[in-house]
């Protein structure tokens, strides 16, 4: 047999006694309140053969630091701020990091990646910490952040030229009591490129070619007010790069909260925006607008195994050359759209899907949501279906104003998909208006030229999206079926946050 002792109290062992061969020790720790402490365990086989294992625990206490670009000090004040780099060396778990304004260039190597690969540096957040911008380069104590005053840039473009593979990676360990947050902050200048190539950190390989603004895997992570433009996917070095913007995977947990994932671009494969694979996305009066892809998904993606659910959010203007210009659900994904406008996304590609494509098992529920003036060359410019058993719900919904082939129409679905019907109530779907029970009501006609603003609000006093929507109090029941519950109050608001006082359907009222 084999056992096992600890040095220190702190340590409780599952079990002190294993049987000869592979096995795993497990144990569990106190809370720490003070300083780093180590413990030591003694694995022993017999009197002459042993093996002792190093154990650390991080600090308890929970500093706060204060950071500049330049800065010099132990980051203890404003007018000792610290660096960025020695900010998040220092920091523990639950810390805050204050952050001036200005530039902050990543400047180490990431984990176990190549120091001699210029592009391999990032600003790497290792730790569940916060990180607030926002403060003016001249703050005092008590200054309040003024995030549009006072920009603080993450920047992957270096001084050489050459441009990080991910501006801000995230490896934080999963922490049910703790998560990484940043605030007031614009991350650009990436270019995820090189996939073949990955860096392994605790068991995880982080691809240089995944999230040119941002990579994060396995992490609880929070982003409030913070914008994630001008990041790049390329083929500059070896295999073309996913996901110009965000790449979130392994478990990753993502909620947005008025956040901007804008202008990024991805010239040699799939996902212009943001891609979420084997994880979730919550996002909240957020934008996925203006990203470009030379493959599928422009603006959103959720592949493998992912669930998203967005509120009051715009997935506008994005293009690309394959399925899904706008959203891309593919592969047992799930997506909730509460209030959202999806518009004037485009695809080049037969394949179809302009607003919203659902492929290979996948879900979507479509509701007080407008999708329109989306155009694609392919079937479907609204929502389209293909492969397996795919199911769409529209609720409250305008789906109208696209532009397909012309054998097809807004809502459409690929051969395989015909048998399988949606559930389409209190919607308009092409011209169509669609009832309570899910029956098209008669003699009743939307003409989205001239029933739809340039913003997108219903207009005219003969539109029937604005007189057989759903109910604020129907919203709210609605809300209820789902589990977990939807946000109610978001379900009684538009995407402006504007009260849904009467029977509109459609992301706007007002």
């Amino acid at each position: 047999t084999i056992t096992v002792s600890s040095d220190k109290d702190w340590i409780k062992l599952d079990s002190t006694v294993y049987p000869k061969g592979k096995n795993k020790i497990r144990f569990s720790v106190s809370k720490n309140s003070e300083d780093e402490r180590s413990a030591t365990l003694l694995l022993r086989l017999n009197d002459n053969v042993s093996q002792e294992i190093l154990i650390l625990q991080e600090s308890g206490k929970v500093p706060v630091f204060y950071v500049t670009p330049a800065g010099k000090g132990d980051g203890s004040s404003w007018s000792s701020a610290t660096d960025l780099d020695q900010a998040l060396e220092k920091a523990t778990t639950g810390s805050t990091l204050f952050l001036a304004e200005g530039t902050y260039i990543p400047t180490r190597t990431i984990r176990n990646g190549d120091v001699n690969e210029e592009s391999d540096k990032t600003i790497e957040i290792a730790k569940n910490v916060s990180l607030i911008g926002g403060y003016a380069a001249n703050v005092k104590p008590g200054d309040q952040p003024n995030p549009a005053l006072y920009k603080t840039i993450f920047q992957g473009k270096l001084s050489s030229g050459k441009s990080v593979f991910h501006t801000v990676t995230v490896t934080a360990t999963p922490d049910p009591e703790n998560q990484v947050m940043l605030e007031n902050i614009s991350i650009k200048g990436g270019n995820a490129t090189d996939r073949s190539a990955s860096t392994t950190i605790d068991n995880v390989k982080f691809s240089r070619g995944q999230g040119g603004g941002m990579l994060i895997g396995m992490a609880r992570v929070l982003l409030k007010n913070v914008e994630v433009i001008d990041n790049k996917a390329t083929a500059d070095k070896g295999t073309a790069g996913f996901a110009a913007g965000i790449y979130a995977f392994s478990g990753a947990q993502l909620r947005l909260e008025n956040c901007r994932i804008n202008n990024n671009s991805n010239s040699g494969n799939n996902c212009g925006g943001l891609w979420i694979a084997d994880g979730s996305l919550i996002a909240y009066d957020s934008q996925f607008n203006h990203n470009s892809a030379k493959g599928t998904a422009g603006g959103l993606h959720a592949y493998p195994n992912a669930a998203i659910t967005l509120y009051n959010c715009e997935v506008v203007g994005n293009s690309n050359t394959s399925y899904g210009a706008g959203v891309y659900l593919r592969e047992k994904s799930k997506g909730v759209f509460v209030n959202c406008l999806l518009a004037e996304n485009s695809s080049t590609s037969a394949n179809g899907g302009g607003g919203l494509m659902l492929y290979d098992n996948c879900q979507a529920d479509v509701i007080s949501t407008t999708i329109t003036k989306n155009a694609v060359v392919g079937p479907g410019g609204g929502v389209y279906r293909r492969s397996n058993v795919n199911n769409l719900t529209l609720i409250n919904s305008i789906v109208s104003g696209n532009i397909q082939a012309g054998s097809s129409s807004d809502v459409d679905a690929y051969s395989d998909n015909i048998a399988v019907v949606p559930l389409i109530q209190h919607t308009v779907a092409t011209k169509a208006v669609y009832g309570a029970d899910g029956s098209i009501v008669p003699k009743l006609s939307f003409e989205p030229a001239t029933m739809l603003n340039p913003d997108y609000l219903p207009i005219g006093a003969e539109n029937p999206s604005m007189s057989y929507g759903l109910s604020s109090s129907g919203l709210l029941e609605l809300a209820k079926k789902y589990k977990p519950a939807l946000d109610d109050s978001r379900m009684q608001q538009d995407i402006n946050n504007n009260p849904r006082s009467s029977t509109w359907m459609g992301a706007k009222v007002k």
